[in-house]
């Protein structure tokens, strides 16, 4: 199983970031860019598991969200990963606090390690990818010239999702979804 720990979007803000996208296509080359219904916001990719671990992980969420309080994140911003020059990803972000959206990653962190997963080596950073690219791309100009009209996202779940990697793109399906608390 093919697997991650994630925050769902909200329909309306995943259709206005559907809009920003469908708007940079025309700017972005050699670029495959994420289904509207695929947009989240990635709190740990575990990838490959086997079902044995599956109790293990959803003990683990459903204890990680029971500790965390509904919280927003305002998208504000544009970037890309590893950087904009060199860029394989287009994400939205946050230039704003993200401390609670940190705080649920370092926590799902230190649960997934126990259950023997190995470390993650990238810090938690909020984004929703919008696009990666096939080969590497210079992506400053377009980044120094849109502007993201600050977009706020109340989050008040934890989903763990399945991936199944298909021809036309990935299929995600929620495994389970827990509230966090009131």
């Amino acid at each position: 199983m093919r697997l991650f720990f994630c925050v769902e979007l909200p329909p309306p803000v995943r259709a206005e970031l559907a809009r920003l996208a469908a708007r940079l296509r025309p700017r972005v080359r050699g670029a495959k860019w994420v289904e509207e219904e695929n947009l989240h916001l990635t709190l740990r990719f575990l990838g490959e598991v086997g079902e044995d671990l599956l109790p293990g992980l959803q003990k683990l969420g459903e204890a990680a969200a029971g500790e965390a309080a509904p919280f927003e994140l305002v998208l504000d911003r544009l970037g890309a990963f590893p950087s904009p020059s060199r860029a394989r990803v287009l994400w939205a972000g946050t230039a704003g606090d993200a401390a609670p959206f940190v705080a649920l990653a370092a926590r799902l962190e230190e649960g997934v390690q126990r259950l023997g997963l190995p470390p993650e080596e990238k810090t938690a950073h909020p984004h929703v990818t919008l696009a990666r690219l096939r080969i590497p791309g210079d992506l400053a100009s377009l980044l120094g010239t849109t502007a993201l009209t600050p977009l706020p996202v109340g989050l008040d779940a934890l989903t763990l999702m399945e991936s199944e990697l298909r021809p036309e793109g990935p299929r995600y399906t929620p495994l389970a979804r827990w509230p966090f608390r009131r």
